[in-house]
Formats: structure tokens, C-alpha cells, sequence
């Protein structure tokens, strides 16, 4: 290796899924008055009516929830980066009351930000065909991030069978390819021009101006960014050349985060709510089948939030600028 003094990264968030083997910790169970309260709040919500994207933490009082929201909170931040939600199935809701609870609950951990050019702050992860975004393609997902500080998860409707939505940590990938192919390693910290996908509507900067690092130092800690497709859309439809040795590297740590016992998965079920840390932690889906009526498709409600209380990312670990509310997101386009 050259030009970077690359060490192994360690402490909680360099987990493996064998360091869960019997362990339910990462489950987080809403108690009775937690869902009391988010009841009335979504009831006060939905009544109020108006635009979702304006409801704040204010409007969203949780104060049965404060101590699960200082667990969540410190989980995503230093702790091991991933927690899943259980309990909202209980409260009979339907599609709008489930986003109503979810965007909520985002609120007292992130500011929710655009996901697309369409200005959309509430996703919607399901099959409609698009194969140059995860989260409107079907069938198996590669691990990724998002760019974004969180990405929260909601299951409105799982799959017929499989997709499982699968973890891994950032960091344990990084020190498995430090053990074994450390000649790949610069490259990753070198990292890769990517194609910024909202420029169909005619942004004027197609690609990222910068390289941005699939492992970088932050403030006495990691951070991964990790995106193939987007590297692929830009080496594909805007030229820009990537050497056998970087594509080598980027395989690999998709290969080494789909190991047996590096990976975690969790089964999605109607209500679970997953949030993630983006920039430890790598998420996949494995293949699944969708039910012949499309009315019954898997269907996920996303939600991407930017934390201010965390270091704020450099220009070169960002793939977007500071358009969007918080930064992070992606600006709407202006369509005439």
C-alpha cells in the first residue's frame, strides 16, 4: 500500500453477525404507552391535515418514547449502528396512518430530506421497473449505503417469500479486506467518481466533481460510502474509466459483506420499522417473489435523515451538496 496509513477499525460498530448468534438485542419492542402516544400524535396529525413534510418533533410529542429515543439515538450514533422497531402492527393502521407514525418517530432522531428529484421525503421501496435505483427495482439488491446520514425502513407489505433485508458493518468489511487483500485497499481510499442519477432532468453536473472515498477518517473514526451503482452508471453511460484494480476492489467488498457470518438478515413484518447508520453500516435484500395481484406488491415506506448533532460530512465524502433542508438530500429539480 501506498499514500494512506490504514488501520483496523474497532469498538462496537465493528460487529459480525456472529456476535449475535442468540442475541435479540438489536430488537427494540414499543411498550404500551409508547404506542398510546404515538397514536394520539398520529390521530392529532391526521386531523390537522396539511402537508407531512412540515410535521416536526414538535408536533409529534412522544414523552413515553424519550427513553427509546435516547437508546435509538445513541445506538445510531456511537453504538453498532442498526436497531429494529416492533410494535406499530398492533395499532391497526393503514397506509397513511403507518406514514404519518414513521415520519414521526423520524423526527426526534434526523431531519427527513429529498431522496430524488422529485422531492419525495417519504419513499416508497417497491417494484416498478426502474433499474437504475434500488429502491423502485425488484429481485436481490447488492449492499450498498445511501447518502444520507440514517436510512429508515418501514414495512408496509412484505414479500410473498424471501426478501429479507440483509446488514452488514462497514468496518468489519474494511478490516477483512485489510487482512487479506491489503494491495486493494488505496483504492478504496482513493474512491470513485459517481453518476448522479436526478441529472435527467437537466442538472448541469451529471457526475460528482470529486472522487469520493469508499473508506475514509472522520473525526478519530470511519466512515464508509459505498454506492456500486451509481459507479457503474457513470463508467456506463458518462465514460469515465475505471481500472481492473478498482473494479476488483469494488467487488470485493460486496463479496466480503455477503459472507456467512459477516451478514446479518431480518424478516420484515407488517409495522417493523429498521433504522440504520449510512455511514457504518451496508444494507442488501435478498431475492424475493411478489404475489401475482400488484395491489399486494412488497412495499416499503423509506425515509433518508440527516443528524446534525454528528460531524458534518467533508465536500469529498459528499455525494450531494447542501441544497435540500440539513444537506444530504437531493434537490428537487425545477421542471418547467
Amino acid at each position: 500500500m501506498t499514500g494512506h496509513n490504514i488501520q483496523k477499525v474497532t469498538g462496537e460498530k465493528s460487529w459480525i453477525a456472529a456476535d449475535f448468534v442468540g442475541d435479540q438485542s438489536w430488537v427494540h419492542r414499543l411498550s404500551d404507552a409508547a404506542l398510546a402516544d404515538i397514536d394520539r400524535a398520529v390521530r392529532a396529525v391526521g386531523a390537522r391535515g396539511g402537508a407531512l413534510d412540515d410535521v416536526t418533533s414538535d408536533d409529534f410529542d412522544l414523552p413515553s418514547l424519550a427513553g427509546d429515543i435516547a437508546e435509538i439515538r445513541h445506538i445510531l450514533g456511537p453504538g453498532r449502528g442498526f436497531v429494529l422497531i416492533k410494535g406499530l402492527a398492533d395499532l391497526g393502521y393503514d397506509e397513511d396512518q403507518l406514514g404519518i407514525a414513521f415520519w414521526g418517530i423520524g423526527t426526534h432522531i434526523g431531519t427527513g430530506v429529498s431522496q430524488s428529484w422529485r422531492g419525495d421525503r417519504l419513499g416508497h421501496v417497491r417494484d416498478i421497473g426502474e433499474t437504475d435505483r434500488y429502491y423502485t427495482a425488484g429481485g436481490e439488491l447488492e449492499m450498498h449505503m445511501d447518502p444520507t446520514d440514517v436510512v429508515g425502513l418501514l414495512c408496509v407489505r412484505g414479500a410473498a417469500s424471501g426478501g429479507l433485508s440483509r446488514i452488514a458493518s462497514s468496518f468489519a468489511v474494511h478490516n477483512i479486506i485489510l487482512d487479506e487483500r491489503p494491495d486493494l485497499m488505496d483504492a478504496l481510499y482513493e474512491g470513485f467518481i459517481y453518476s448522479r442519477r436526478q441529472s435527467d432532468l437537466g442538472d448541469a453536473a451529471p457526475l460528482t466533481d470529486h472522487r469520493i472515498p469508499v473508506f475514509a477518517e472522520l473525526e478519530n473514526t470511519m466512515v464508509c460510502h459505498y454506492l456500486p451503482i451509481a459507479v457503474r452508471n457513470a463508467a456506463e453511460n458518462n465514460g469515465v474509466p475505471v481500472t481492473d484494480m478498482e473494479r476488483e476492489a469494488l467487488a470485493l467488498v460486496n463479496q466480503v459483506a455477503h459472507r456467512p457470518g459477516v451478514f446479518m438478515d431480518m424478516d420484515f413484518e407488517h409495522g417493523d420499522i429498521q433504522f440504520l447508520n449510512n455511514r457504518t453500516t451496508l444494507h442488501a435484500r435478498t431475492d424475493y417473489t411478489d404475489p401475482e395481484d400488484p395491489a399486494l406488491k412488497r412495499h416499503l415506506l423509506r425515509l433518508w435523515l440527516m443528524v446534525d448533532s454528528w460531524a458534518p460530512l467533508p465536500s469529498n465524502l459528499r455525494m450531494h451538496g447542501a441544497a435540500d433542508r440539513a444537506g444530504g438530500g437531493i434537490a428537487k429539480a425545477a421542471v418547467s
